[in-house]
């Protein structure tokens, strides 16, 4: 048996086709509504371990155990915690588990190597728009929570679409898994490169030296501290106009949200100069 397929799980449609239908059944069923019973939650939850196990088993097993327990780990508390955060009655609860949701992405972005990212994802969604999602929330309903918090609007339309999204995404990723051919078997641009030089010739030991070394460096910028400072550089040279817009929507929504609150405070004194 060849070791290469071994390693690699194939993806049959049957089998996705029930992870995808058993998801979007979880979601709905798992979802906020007006008819929820314990028991359909429970039986949410035992669906949505399946479909969770159904897409497992598409993809690759395991190969290196420590870096793939590592990924497996914080890639599970990323879907975790984003299936709570869209299933949690409580807006404070669902903002909490959007918080280990982050954490989770984040992990995973600094398993794959791209540490700024994964910081940067800590430092602007946890430590930005979060705590900006927790003050529009006390500010939208100070005196309890709204309708619109405690019952999902559109449940089984949202459901179908979340299965039938991360199905085309497990679908697409297996493709590309498959169609990438495996580390053993991969040529290297060096090996290619020597493979193709000429043989022949006083200076065809030169000539292939020079050869070597271009496709090994072609289209290749190094990766060192200057990382950031070359972000930087992208986002205030070719995207100046797109961070300047999103400066001034910011700066739009803060002046609404204070004339939210001011106009909220007026109505609240005017009611109590009414009631005495």
């Amino acid at each position: 048996m060849d070791p290469v397929a071994a390693t690699t799980l194939p993806i049959p449609g049957l089998l996705l086709a029930g992870s995808v239908a058993a998801l979007a059944a979880s979601l709905w069923l798992l979802l906020p509504k007006t008819s929820d019973t314990v028991n359909s939650r429970r039986l949410g939850f035992l669906l949505g371990a399946a479909a969770l196990i159904g897409f497992a088993a598409t993809g690759r097993s395991l190969g290196g155990v420590g870096e793939d327990a590592v990924f497996l780990t914080v890639a599970g508390i990323a879907v975790i915690s984003g299936l709570a955060t869209i299933v949690t009655r409580s807006p404070v609860y669902s903002a909490i588990w959007f918080a280990m949701a982050l954490a989770g992405v984040s992990g995973v972005l600094l398993v794959l190597g791209a540490q700024f990212l994964g910081v940067a994802t800590i430092v602007v969604y946890a430590g930005a728009i979060l705590v900006m999602f927790l003050f529009v929330l006390m500010l939208a309903q100070p005196s309890g929570m709204a309708p619109y918090d405690r019952v999902s609007n559109e449940p089984m339309l949202a459901a179908a679409a979340g299965a039938v999204l991360l199905g085309l995404l497990t679908l697409s990723i297996g493709r590309l898994s498959a169609a990438e051919p495996p580390a053993c078997c991969r040529l290297p641009s060096r090996a290619q490169a020597m493979a193709a030089a000429p043989t022949e010739g006083a200076g065809s030991e030169d000539d292939r030296s020079a050869t070597l070394l271009a496709p090994a460096t072609a289209g290749v910028e190094s990766v060192d501290a200057d990382e950031v400072a070359h972000l930087g550089a992208e986002l205030f040279g070719r995207h100046l106009f797109a961070v300047e817009v999103a400066g001034v929507l910011l700066l739009v929504a803060l002046v609404g949200s204070i004339a939210v609150v001011s106009r909220g405070e007026a109505t609240e004194t005017d009611h109590r100069r009414e009631s005495q």
